[in-house]
């Protein structure tokens, strides 16, 4: 069972700067902590030395490491397949077969972003 504090820790991974002070801001007024990172090898590292987030939300085309490949090699680690993903894309409008718990497309509806991230880390 999850304790309260962690249900609150949400780990952000997007390479477009914009979008990484949106989500900051709406999570943390929402009562969220919010980690923030700029690509999917920064989340990798995070999750080696804290694995304690409620919830990753990863931008799905990002140079380097797509939020699809990050999304891949998380189910993949038993330390980290059960820590749920929210895709997010400007260029989806639907999750199709990207290995993420829940999608949504930007620009991102912030009433829908809060809906699905409290049903993620319940």
């Amino acid at each position: 069972m999850m304790s309260e504090d962690l249900k609150k820790r949400i780990l952000v991974v997007d390479d477009n700067l914009e979008s990484r002070k949106f989500f900051k801001e709406i999570l943390e007024y929402a009562g969220y902590e919010v980690v923030v990172v700029q690509e999917g090898d920064d989340v990798l590292e995070h999750l080696s030395k804290d694995d304690e987030f409620a919830l990753i939300i990863t931008d799905m085309l990002m140079p380097f490491m797509t939020g699809m490949e990050l999304s891949e090699k998380l189910k993949s680690y038993r330390e980290t397949r059960n820590i749920p993903i929210l895709g997010t894309s400007a260029y989806f409008r639907e999750k199709e077969d990207m290995m993420v718990d829940d999608f949504i497309s930007k620009p991102v509806d912030n009433e829908l972003l809060l809906k699905k991230v409290k049903r993620l880390v319940q």
